[in-house]
């Protein structure tokens, strides 16, 4: 009987410890298709961005730089500019090693200052955030 009575309580700890793990992978699965890349107020109203507020989410916690790092494939360009903030913030080693792979890219990353949206090359992105400007 008394097996009975576990099997609810195991299955309600089971349950409890795994809402924070899909509340994670819900953050990056958002930040990977993030429409904007953009730090600071936005829109008309001056609001933080979402991108901005995923990223500040993942920056937090404990497995951020394995995050960021499985980010950076999986997600957008803009998720990519996020991905790379993160590290360089974390770990300026491991973000020259990896910029350095993506300095020919020809992509463009959709940007977003105060209320004015910018389609800006990939590489310019990459040297503001290797100078520390995000």
């Amino acid at each position: 009987m008394a097996g009975q009575h576990m099997k609810p309580w195991l299955l309600a700890a089971m349950l409890l410890f795994a809402v924070p793990q899909i509340a994670q992978d819900a953050v990056l699965d958002r930040l990977s298709k993030v429409e904007q890349f953009a730090f600071g107020p936005t829109g008309y109203a001056g609001v933080i961005s979402e991108g901005e507020k995923d990223y500040k989410a993942v920056l937090a916690r404990s497995t951020a730089q394995p995050d960021f790092e499985k980010l950076l494939p999986e997600g957008n360009t803009q998720a990519k500019c996020y991905a790379l903030v993160g590290i360089h913030k974390l770990n300026a080693a491991r973000f020259k090693e990896l910029a350095r792979s993506l300095e020919d890219s020809k992509e463009t990353v959709t940007t977003m200052e105060g209320c004015i949206i910018f389609h800006v090359p990939f590489t310019q992105v990459l040297k503001r955030i290797a100078a520390g400007k995000y």
